[in-house]
């Protein structure tokens, strides 16, 4: 498996691992943001572009190209090229997957900016021979400014074609005897787990939570046997440019 990124210029922007930390969860006392295992692997789950320059663009409400003003060092790093309030980012490379696999570009994981949401997209990355733009829609009329080294975007690898061979099937819980007793075990230790809390319990107060999902362990104590991750961390790119 192999993700191949051909730069476009000799100085290309940043491609890093996506790093496991974000402000916000660094906010919250005790770190217990982290303690919600599917955003924590979520954080690291792909591979960020990172801005070389300053970009600042401010938004008028207007639904021209000019209604977005934009200060950016880098020639064509940022632009507005489809109007609507939508601001586009230039990416430096064109990337490559193996036949089959494609990309989900989106913005950082469990990151936001104050004024702008990131578009996702999917891109056939496994032939496609140009390369893409990145776009964030304003909310408002407004400015926001992205510092160099900012992560702008966020890549993972996607299998092609599994989403339409998925047949989505909805059944009564009580139809899988030994998931509804896995749940019940599980809520009634939540419950209980909670009440405690709430009640001030000093060993409910010091212990918070269960764990029981970070470990990949089922209520009873049994392990899964399915692959589980606590921790994800990704490979850097190897520059092989001569």
């Amino acid at each position: 498996m192999f993700l191949e990124a051909y730069a476009l210029t000799d100085n290309p922007q940043a491609l890093v691992p996506a790093p496991p930390r974000r402000d916000w969860m660094d906010a919250i006392h005790g770190g217990h943001a982290y303690r919600c295992l599917p955003l924590a692997v979520a954080n690291t789950y792909g591979w960020q572009l990172l801005l070389p320059v300053d970009v600042t663009a401010e938004w008028n409400g207007g639904p021209a190209i000019e209604d977005i003003v934009i200060d950016c060092a880098r020639e064509h790093q940022a632009v507005s090229n489809f109007a609507h309030g939508i601001l586009t980012f230039d990416v430096g490379y064109i990337f490559r997957t193996a036949m089959d696999f494609h990309l989900l570009v989106t913005g950082p994981t469990n990151a936001c900016k104050d004024g702008v949401a990131p578009m996702t997209a999917i891109v056939e990355s496994d032939w496609l021979p140009y390369s893409f733009t990145v776009n964030y829609r304003f909310t408002r009329p407004g400015r926001v400014r992205w510092q160099a080294g900012d992560a702008y975007a966020q890549i993972c690898i996607v299998r092609a074609g599994v989403q339409e061979r998925i047949q989505p099937i909805v059944r009564r819980l009580d139809e899988n005897p030994q998931l509804a007793a896995d749940h019940a075990a599980w809520r009634e230790r939540r419950t209980d787990l909670r009440a405690r809390i709430a009640a001030a319990d000093p060993a409910a107060l010091r212990k918070a939570w269960d764990k029981d999902y970070y470990l990949g362990r089922y209520a009873d104590g049994r392990s899964t046997t399915a692959a589980h991750a606590s921790k994800v961390r990704l490979a850097p790119p190897v520059d092989e440019r001569r």
